[in-house]
């Protein structure tokens, strides 16, 4: 009897420390599983910068570049991206973007917002300011992303992603042009000389010709075939700026198209630097010769016929602001022959 009642007590004890076993591996289960849930990750937004996209003749276009990250084992979806450009305490412009998008299982979504601010409304904004060079302007939105796909969360729902980016506009109104249009001609004396041995013409009929260029008379559009004279086309590039950012231009390039092709060999008149930072005009020549050119050159001596269309190549930098260096601003001006004087 002894040994059975031992028995009874030691199975009872074995079932006991059995049960207690399964009650404190239930218990840390739960636990784990539900630090696990309560530890894991959610999706993030970050506005990486704002910076100057572009730059053309209207305004200035800017764009954000963000990345939403997605910790799920499963794709999410991203129902809307918005923000509103706010400046001084005003909407100047909302945005949306990415609607439905889907963001892969542990991955990301990259995408810009971009928009513009015209010249005038920075002008106008920066009318009641004083000795500022810069207007401080803010993209603030969020980002909703659904999260019904991941079942390890109970009742998951729409999450919003709140952003916030602050950034500097600065304070600029470009004037840019191309004026003072003009032919200068050789003396009469090489002009008369150049048609007397390549034209094929009689001494006098070459005096008649290079006095009806001269005087600026009507002549054939095969006037100059044959003749191997050279002659410049003078012009002036007007560059101002109607704010108040300090900024550097440069003038990379200039090319003229014309009805008989491009003019290639463009530059700086005399030799000065083309990079300024401060309203001016800079002097520029193009070398004409009758033998590549003559058709188009006899067209501005008629002032009859296609315009030349002068493409500038330009850039500008902000020199207070880090992130705005050497932007591209390219700008074309139809001339009429009309306005060519000699």
């Amino acid at each position: 009897m002894k040994d059975i009642s031992r028995s009874l007590l030691s199975f009872r004890g074995i079932r006991t420390l059995f049960f207690g076993a399964l009650i404190a591996i239930s218990t840390v289960s739960c636990e784990s599983l539900q630090n696990m849930l309560s530890s894991q990750k959610s999706p993030e937004l970050s506005m990486q910068a704002v910076a100057i996209k572009s730059l053309d003749m209207e305004g200035i276009t800017f764009s954000c570049d963000y990345a939403i990250t997605n910790p799920y084992p499963v794709a999410v979806d991203l129902e809307k991206l918005a923000a509103d450009v706010i400046y001084n305490g005003s909407t100047f412009t909302s945005l949306t973007a990415d609607e439905g998008v889907a963001i892969e299982a542990s991955g990301s979504h990259s995408n810009k917002l971009s928009f513009k601010v015209p010249y005038e409304s920075i002008i106008s904004f920066a009318q009641s300011l004083s000795g500022k060079t810069s207007l401080p302007f803010t993209v603030k939105g969020s980002a909703a992303v659904d999260l019904s796909k991941v079942t390890s969360l109970q009742n998951a729902g729409t999450v919003s992603l709140p952003f916030s980016k602050q950034f500097d506009v600065p304070i600029f109104k470009p004037g840019l042009s191309v004026s003072n249009v003009r032919i200068e001609l050789p003396s009469y004396e090489k002009i008369r000389d150049a048609i007397f041995k390549g034209g094929g013409k009689t001494l006098i009929q070459a005096a008649t010709l290079a006095t009806n260029i001269i005087t600026g008379n009507s002549i054939s559009s095969n006037a100059l075939d044959g003749i191997d004279l050279d002659l410049n086309l003078l012009f002036d590039v007007d560059v101002s700026n109607a704010g108040t950012a300090p900024w550097e231009f440069a003038l990379n390039g200039c090319s003229i198209e014309t009805s008989a092709g491009s003019i290639a060999d463009v530059g700086s008149s005399d030799n000065s630097s083309l990079k300024i930072t401060e309203d001016s005009t800079i002097p520029m020549k193009a070398s004409l010769n009758t033998l590549q050119m003559g058709a188009f050159i006899v067209q501005m001596l008629n002032k009859r016929g296609t315009n030349p269309v002068f493409s500038l190549d330009s850039s500008l930098s902000f020199t207070e602001l880090s992130y705005t260096k050497g932007l591209p601003l390219a700008v074309s001006y139809e001339i009429p022959l009309s306005s060519i004087t000699k």
